[in-house]
């Protein structure tokens, strides 16, 4: 039993800690999931919506220093009875997604429920874009996780463990790496998460060490690292980006469909209901064995039930990454192959101009207006209609012209509102929060590169 707990001890504190270090890599992109689950039509916990990134924040922190504390053994009962409470909460959340879709899968809606009811989180947000797990392969994790957390528990509440001696935490703390740097190798293809767990753990020892075994003095030497990480990668852009519009990406690339790349493809067929004008009889037959049976030929059937009939996804496959960049102009034009084309320009990204850091449009127009006189065409792209969007052009007095997307894959794009890209050729070559948009001969003098 004292070699079980200490193997999930470790385990258990390292996965925490990776996994609280993705989120908080992209802070903004789990509270983007967390209003996903708060929806009316999922959760229905619309009132915590614009709270999402202070609570965001308050998890993704908590993960990792819960994770801290484990491999030190502070607190051990207080830890793993939170990591407890955690793991069967997203025990219970992974599962509630997974069954969504489930029922989604098998729905058939009638005349009097036309469409579907709820609304399905397509992915847990577990470990960010970096691993994008399906809900159910998330519960399955989440169960893989209990099985390693109880244990834990058990030995805590039974007093089998307490802090450790300076020689336990060397230990612990070297098998914790080495668990991480695999894992940080070949999955997140980021050594940073090492690099992190050494300083946010060797400061705790070392706070151990000289001050004496104060736990709560111990805790605040990861939480300033956690919260130092956690306070840049919010002002500023994810250290490490997984989305498919970071840094060195080819837009096209990231485009292209499945016949292009030789993969399969994902089928959806549509499920028809027809009566039977003599029997009354139903029968459902998909889009396929409809036409193979040319039932629609016999005229003791009725033509399919228009509110009985429904889609479903009935074979997997490849969807290309990039799926909802469309940008248009206001006469509803698509831009996207022309902007793709250009052989530089810049792109300045706001997902809703109402909430634009009004802070940012002098260095916005600023460095646009340079580039503009340097031959670099420049566009912005919003979510905004076309009123909105022509006001705020002429109040703030900006040049370029303004095109229109889909809000949420302007959320992809950059973590930031606004915030500015850079592409030569569909090849996305730099990007800055507009916090950190820089003066435009500096950048140049840098051929815009990071």
């Amino acid at each position: 039993m004292k070699y079980l707990t200490i193997f999930c001890r470790v385990v258990v504190g390292s996965l925490f800690i990776v996994s609280g270090l993705i989120k908080v890599n992209d802070v903004i992109g789990f509270g983007y999931k967390l209003e996903e689950y708060f929806a009316e039509s999922a959760l229905n916990y619309p009132g915590l919506i614009p709270y999402v990134i202070p609570i965001a924040i308050f998890i993704v922190v908590g993960e990792v220093l819960l994770g801290v504390a484990l491999l030190l053994g502070a607190w051990p009962r207080l830890t793993t009875s939170l990591i407890m409470f955690m793991t069967v909460f997203f025990l219970w959340l992974t599962n509630y997604t997974a069954s969504c879709i489930d029922r989604r899968e098998v729905f058939k809606p009638s005349a009097e429920m036309k469409s579907f009811p709820d609304t399905c989180v397509e992915t847990c947000g577990c470990f960010g874009d970096a691993i994008p797990l399906e809900p159910r392969q998330s519960f399955y994790k989440d169960i893989v996780l209990l099985i390693l957390v109880l244990p834990v528990f058990i030995a805590a509440w039974r007093k089998k463990f307490a802090l450790n001696t300076d020689s336990e935490d060397l230990w612990y703390l070297g098998v914790s790496l080495v668990l991480i740097g695999v894992f940080s190798v070949f999955q997140l293809k980021w050594l940073f998460p090492v690099s992190f767990t050494i300083i946010a753990v060797g400061m705790a020892m070392v706070v151990k060490r000289y001050a004496g075994p104060k736990v709560w003095l111990m805790a605040l030497a990861p939480l300033l690292v956690t919260g130092y990480v956690q306070y840049y990668t919010y002002s500023h852009l994810p250290l490490k980006d997984y989305r498919a519009y970071a840094i060195g990406n080819n837009l096209i690339d990231q485009m292209k469909t499945a016949t292009e790349l030789g993969l399969p493809e994902p089928k959806t067929l549509a499920f028809y209901t027809l009566k039977n004008k003599i029997t009354g009889e139903l029968k459902e037959l998909d889009s396929d064995a409809y036409l193979k049976s040319e039932i629609w030929k016999d005229t003791t059937w009725t033509a399919p039930i228009a509110d009985m009939t429904y889609t479903r996804e009935v074979q997997k496959g490849y969807r290309p990454k990039i799926q909802d960049f469309k940008p248009t102009d206001f006469d509803g034009v698509e831009m996207k192959d022309s902007l793709l084309a250009l052989e530089k320009c810049f792109w300045v990204i706001s997902k809703d101009l109402k909430t634009w850091d009004p802070s940012a449009t002098a260095r916005v127009k600023a460095f646009c207006d340079k580039a503009q006189e340097a031959g670099i065409p420049v566009f912005a792209i919003t979510s905004a209609d076309y009123e909105q969007a022509d006001a705020f052009r002429h109040d703030n007095q900006l040049a370029f012209p303004f095109l229109v997307n889909d809000g949420t894959e302007l959320k992809i794009i950059i973590r930031s509102n606004p915030g500015l890209v850079y592409l030569e050729k569909a090849v996305v070559k730099n990007m800055w929060a507009h916090r950190d948009i820089p003066e435009f001969e500096s950048a140049k003098a840098d051929n815009f590169l990071p």
